[in-house]
């Protein structure tokens, strides 16, 4: 009976913690809300509008395609401006604090980004601006292989995701 009753207990736990799993991709899926054209996500913990792909890429219908740009800072000031001009849309660079909210320390793979709502995501660090800023050399890089989040020197060229409000 004793045998049995550790089986039953084993197996619930099993269940539960299945039901853990899925319910934290349920979660995350209900968190972001994907444009029809996949092309943005709305998060709708922090209501930030975010392109799917890093700058230099396009969602396919299925991933993230060509090549991901790299930049250095002032550079990626400019790509931001420009693209929110070419597209009528308030696109710019995030802060810190709106790139770290997509960090997501619970997946057990890297990039700790979600692959399905950002799809080709890749390791490393992405730039991000620091308030109230505006010199070139005083943006921050948000590492999503790791979570760290450091200053940038101003000599080595880093990928990009803009960020937009409603």
């Amino acid at each position: 009976m004793t045998r049995l009753r550790g089986a039953a207990i084993g197996s619930r736990c099993a269940a539960f913690a299945l039901f853990a799993l899925v319910a934290a991709a349920v979660h995350a899926e209900d968190r972001f809300v994907i444009s029809g054209d996949g092309q943005e996500v709305t998060d709708s913990t922090t209501r930030l509008v975010w392109r799917r792909c890093g700058e230099g890429q396009r969602f396919d219908g299925k991933t993230c395609s060509g090549k991901l740009a790299k930049y250095k800072y002032s550079a990626a000031r400019q790509a931001a401006e420009a693209t929110a001009k070419s597209t009528g849309k308030a696109w710019r660079m995030p802060t810190r604090e709106e790139l770290v909210s997509l960090y997501d320390e619970k997946l057990k793979r890297k990039p700790k980004l979600d692959g399905r709502i950002f799809p080709a995501a890749t390791n490393g660090p992405f730039f991000a601006t620091r308030a109230g800023s505006d010199d070139d050399l005083n943006a921050w890089l948000v590492n999503f292989r790791n979570g760290r989040v450091s200053g940038y020197a101003g000599q080595k060229t880093f990928p990009l995701r803009l960020v937009r409000t409603p």
